[in-house]
């Protein structure tokens, strides 16, 4: 099994989290969720971090020469469809895009919560930066979505479905 449950269940609510926040931009519900996807962030680390076994739900700091390597493959077409895959889990490049998005969703519960505190209620710079955060996680989503649609295409193999039934 490549995915565990903890993973996949994480990443589709997180997914149905970010969006729903994105089209409810303000009030109890916008706050209710976004303390929710901390939550869940929150339980992904511990999980990826000391609870899982399976390598592929691990958490790792993949090497910057790694990345590199990655990238050459993607645009040399230097993917071994049929052998051992190169990566168990992640990609090196999609493992750091998963840790931007997990720390934007942490700063956003705290931006979120710092601009609703009596110290600064009221102080445009924490609903700002706020904003300018959501702004960045969204650019992250998109890419994300978008690498996941080309790397599909260039392995010949369903990275959606992976996610969803684990293999």
């Amino acid at each position: 099994m490549k995915w565990t449950l903890t993973v996949r269940i994480t990443h589709w609510l997180l997914a149905v989290g970010v969006i729903t926040n994105l089209i409810n931009e303000s009030g109890s519900i916008h706050r209710f969720i976004g303390y929710a996807c901390v939550l869940l962030v929150l339980l992904r680390l511990i999980d990826g971090l000391w609870l899982t076994s399976v390598e592929a739900s691990k958490l790792h700091l993949p090497r910057l020469n790694a990345v590199k390597l990655h990238i050459q493959s993607v645009f040399f077409n230097q993917h071994n469809h049929h052998d051992k895959p190169l990566y168990v889990g992640h990609n090196p490049l999609g493992q750091y895009a998963v840790y931007i998005m997990w720390t934007l969703i942490l700063l956003l519960g705290f931006t979120g919560w710092l601009s609703r505190t009596d110290q600064f209620w009221g102080e445009d710079w924490p609903v700002d930066l706020h904003q300018t955060l959501s702004n960045v996680l969204q650019g992250m989503v998109v890419l994300h979505l978008m690498a996941v649609m080309l790397l599909s295409k260039k392995l010949g193999k369903n990275l959606v479905r992976a996610m969803i039934r684990g293999k």
